[in-house]
């Protein structure tokens, strides 16, 4: 168990560095339906650290919960990706508009992702828990690639 825990940890500090690649001002400057995008993603990345604290803790309620939060932006996201909001202070790729099945497509994964956790999660099995984390955090790393500048 201790190893699968070192492993964990190190994956998440991996996962995490995508996250913070964030600049700290993100949101200056925005208006309407960005800032509305960019304050989803900070309450997405604050999720996913709640998901990983609570997976140290195998507090599978919290884990629940979150990935029931992250499930339900999956639902809404594309709404908040108008043709036209990628401007600066955005950083949406125009690929999102470019290639919009495979942003859909991206945004599926993420919902699936975040469905596996939440089942994951209500059966209290660690190990599956930890696996579904990693699979959504994958989701997230996997669309900021492509669709992120």
């Amino acid at each position: 168990m201790k190893i699968k825990n070192v492993v964990f940890y190190i994956s998440f500090l991996l996962i995490s560095s995508i996250f913070s690649i964030t600049p700290l001002l993100a949101n200056e400057g925005a208006q309407g339906v960005v800032k509305e995008r960019m304050d989803k993603f900070k309450i997405s990345k604050k999720m996913m650290q709640t998901i990983h604290k609570s997976i140290q803790n195998e507090d599978f309620e919290t884990i629940e919960k979150s990935a029931t939060t992250l499930y339900n932006w999956s639902k809404e996201m594309i709404k908040y990706f108008p043709e036209g909001s990628d401007g600066a202070p955005s950083e949406a790729s125009a690929d999102i508009w470019l290639d919009p099945e495979g942003f859909k497509k991206a945004v599926n994964n993420f919902e699936l992702a975040s469905l596996k956790l939440i089942n994951n999660s209500k059966e209290k099995n660690f190990d599956n828990t930890v696996d579904s984390f990693r699979s959504l955090a994958g989701t997230c790393k996997g669309c900021h690639q492509k669709f992120r500048n």
